[in-house]
């Protein structure tokens, strides 16, 4: 029994150790396999800040400026006549296409063709009367010189007989008749003389009333043509703010064309702007508001002088486009503009707008946070690919850095002047 009882006492003891010494196998193999976990030193307990290393870029200054889209040629339609409106053609309604010389409103011209009827009436008389006025003065011409022949004759017939009564030759009563005769002669001459002075007066007179009434038919000839309102330029319907028997009065607008083949955008700038700006610098136009479109231009012209109210100065940038392109610019619509001036290409310092808390950047010297105030000499926008950065806002520091600092990008509110950071370049984010 006692024999029985070891065997089995040994038996339990000899698997028990070699389970335990199994296990200790098994955790021997686990330790020595597990995976080195890093240590944590100091520096990877630092606050990490993103940042660029700021240095000295060749670019452009830029201006930022404002405007409205205007086309140059358009026109406010008006009524020339005071009539009413007969008829507004198929083809005049707002967004249709017309062609100079369309016409765009007929007007009631009863009226003006009776004008014209009475106008061409008094031509007509006022030619006739110049027909008999022009009779009159070759027959008064013709009497005048007969009267003067005649008065030559009664004046060499009273020289002879005073010659004869000198002699005794002749009576006294014979020299008084023919003085008596030589007078009525002399009169009668003076009066034909004078009907035919006063005829070409007569005829001037004459000829006025033909040109004025010559004038009277041309005026209403044209308010008769006028009665049919005609588009004066190539373009497209804006507004028709007349109907079908309406009464409108002169200078009255009916209608308003625009032709958006060629615009004119008068962008404002800052008046310290007229030292860099010059004609043919570029613009980057774009649309302020929702749903950006974009155009590139050149400054055609610059205003001479500056607005005192504002305090801005105006450059205008010409567009030519087709009207049929989907993208072209509609008249009307408020642009920002950008203005790079190409003579004012220098070497600044820049950094991204959104790394600016209150005029201030953040800048890291030998992992330390450095908070340095700075000034802006100017914005701009869009991408600077040597900078490494997605951003589109940035701005030109008149304050100059210093080569090697590194800027923070996008400063936090936790972040303090002297904290001790750990810094990671923004171009390693962006690759990874």
């Amino acid at each position: 029994m006692v024999t029985g009882r070891f065997i089995s006492f040994l038996t339990r003891t000899i698997t028990i150790v070699i389970i335990l010494l199994i296990s200790i196998s098994i955790v021997f193999a686990l330790v020595s396999t597990k995976p080195q976990l890093e240590v944590k030193s100091d520096e990877r307990l630092l606050p990490a800040v993103i940042v660029m290393e700021a240095y000295p870029a060749q670019i452009e200054r830029r201006t930022i400026g404002y405007g409205t889209a205007d086309p140059l040629q358009h026109a406010d339609i008006p009524s020339r006549v005071s009539s009413t409106i007969k008829a507004l053609p198929a083809t005049s309604r707002a967004g249709r296409v017309v062609k100079k010389g369309d016409l765009i409103v007929a007007l009631d011209d009863t009226d003006f063709l009776q004008h014209l009827i009475r106008a061409e009436q008094s031509l007509a008389t006022a030619k006739a009367d110049q027909a008999i006025l022009s009779v009159e003065r070759e027959a008064a011409d013709k009497r005048a010189a007969l009267a003067k022949q005649d008065q030559i004759l009664a004046e060499a017939e009273l020289a002879r007989i005073e010659y004869a009564f000198a002699k005794g030759a002749a009576k006294q009563r014979e020299v008084d008749a023919a003085k008596q005769r030589a007078i009525g002669v002399t009169s009668a001459a003076i009066n034909a003389i004078e009907v035919a002075q006063r005829l070409p007066a007569r005829e001037e007179q004459a000829s006025s009333a033909v040109l004025s009434h010559e004038a009277e038919v041309s005026l209403a000839k044209q308010s008769l043509k006028r009665c049919n309102i005609l588009s004066p330029i190539d373009g497209v319907i804006q507004d028709i703010d007349v109907r079908v028997g309406e009464h409108i009065q002169v200078g009255q607008r009916v209608a308003r064309v625009v032709n958006s083949e060629m615009l004119e955008i008068p962008l404002r700038l800052p008046s310290y702007a007229r030292t860099h700006t010059t004609i043919g610098d570029e613009v980057a136009l774009r649309s302020a508001g929702f749903g950006k479109r974009y155009w590139q231009s050149r400054i055609s012209r610059i205003a001479p002088e500056d607005d005192t109210m504002t305090r801005t100065m105006i450059v205008y940038v010409d567009i030519d486009q087709d009207t049929s392109d989907a993208n072209r610019l509609p008249p009307g619509l408020f642009l920002r503009g950008e203005v790079k001036h190409l003579q004012e290409v220098q070497t600044r310092w820049v950094v991204p707008r959104r790394s600016l808390r209150d005029d201030r950047l953040l800048i890291v010297r030998d992992s330390i946070l450095r908070s340095i105030p700075v000034s802006i000499d100017y914005s701009i926008t869009g991408k600077l690919e040597q900078f490494g950065l997605p951003d589109q806002d940035w701005a030109v520091l008149e304050t100059p850095l210093s080569a090697g600092d590194l800027v923070v990008v996008d400063p936090g509110g936790s972040l303090r002047d002297g904290m001790k950071v750990r810094v990671i370049l923004a171009t390693e984010v962006a690759l990874r």
